[in-house]
């Protein structure tokens, strides 16, 4: 019987259980305890499989009043005392914050308590890091690794990173010694469940599954799906994920309604079941400017789908380039559409790139390999 009691802390609830249940299942079937704190998603349909999911796995579920961006600091202050009150109730052995907001606010809160193991995922730069750098989010980037750098100060803490990228970067504005920090490449996928599958359907698709964010590349897609149809290339473009209407770098639903509208992508909203999101993929294409260590690859390999990525942190660690997927610049529309022709013409080249990615899905990135080496940081 194990003594663990792990607090997890993440902004959304749907987050949690794409990316981080097998790991608090885990930690269950060793006889510990675990409980989520966070914040509420604006959409109530997602919520609402959410809560149903928790109670389904018994995992206890505490809101605070955690929103994407900063837009009320009264809000933000109650929020941080809600989770101060959580965690002196839940008595955790560990606290495992994930997401910047999520991570910047326990860091704060576990210094009201003595001997707190605080364990920080980046999954990530996130926006504040990424994209257009105005003087907002300039002053916005110096308050956060400010108070970060208070907050760690005087508190346990390691760092999980999912690619060398993002912890030289974090290393540059916060000191982080040898032993503060470990890499592991993202939060895993259960090969034995997610196979290959026969295609149904003669007609090429790929798909581009993340949330509706420019900084995922989305309109770089869109214009090479458009780069393609004036070609005359057949095929067919998918775009699966949730529109986040609070994040500065959302799409707005009007936008890609009229993409839709063009025929230039078919939209398929947040799909849950990853065996219908994949079942009758050619390719899974993220072109995205940024990422930790992106678990839709991960996906897409254990499916034996080659993949179609960009050259930036996280996106270039899931791929072996011209082996398991193609790799080509960011923000680049044109060669996005080279790579995409290229794998629709050559079905072979297609089937090697899937088996391959496959073998490497079932040897790095099962939930076997990656769930010990967090559950070891708990112990």
């Amino acid at each position: 019987m194990s003594n663990l009691r792990i607090a997890y802390v993440i902004n959304d609830a749907s987050f949690f259980i794409s990316h981080r249940l097998p790991l608090a299942l885990k930690v269950i079937e060793m006889g510990g305890k675990v409980c989520l704190i966070t914040g509420t998603n604006i959409n109530k349909d997602i919520e609402e499989k959410s809560i149903l999911t928790l109670k389904k796995n018994k995992i206890s579920l505490h809101r605070c009043k955690f929103s994407q961006g900063v837009n009320n600091p009264i809000s933000e202050l109650i929020g941080l005392f809600q989770l101060i009150n959580y965690l002196r109730k839940f008595k955790p052995t560990t606290v495992h914050s994930v997401t910047a907001k999520a991570n910047l606010m326990t860091s704060i809160a576990c210094n009201f308590f003595k001997h707190k193991k605080l364990i920080i995922s980046i999954s990530g730069m996130g926006t504040l890091f990424t994209g257009k750098l105005g003087v907002k989010k300039l002053i916005f980037q110096k308050i956060f690794t400010f108070l970060l750098r208070r907050a760690l100060k005087r508190i346990k803490f390691k760092f999980i990173f999912q690619n060398k990228e993002d912890y030289y970067n974090y290393k540059s504005i916060i000191h982080i010694d040898e032993n503060q920090f470990k890499i592991i490449n993202g939060s895993g996928v259960d090969t034995f469940k997610l196979k290959p599958m026969a295609k149904k359907s003669n007609v090429l698709k790929v798909l581009l599954p993340a949330r509706m964010l420019f900084e995922k590349g989305i309109e770089e897609f869109v214009n090479a799906s458009k780069i393609l149809k004036e070609k005359k290339i057949e095929g067919e473009f998918y775009l699966a994920g949730d529109t986040v209407s609070l994040n500065p770098s959302a799409i707005d639903k009007m936008k890609i309604d009229c993409w839709v509208k063009k025929g230039l992508v078919i939209y398929l909203g947040h799909i849950i079941d990853l065996h219908k999101m994949y079942s009758d993929i050619d390719i899974v294409c993220l072109p995205s400017w940024r990422e930790g260590f992106p678990k839709v690859l991960m996906e897409a390999a254990s499916f034996g789908i080659p993949i179609i990525t960009t050259d930036v942190p996280g996106c270039r660690d899931a791929v072996i380039n011209n082996k398991t997927g193609i790799i080509v610049p960011v923000r680049n529309e044109i060669k996005l559409a080279d790579a995409i022709t290229k794998l629709f013409k050559n079905k072979s080249l297609r089937k090697k790139m899937g088996k391959e990615n496959r073998n490497i899905a079932r040897k790095n990135f099962d939930l076997s390999v990656i769930v010990p080496k967090v559950v070891n940081l708990y112990e």
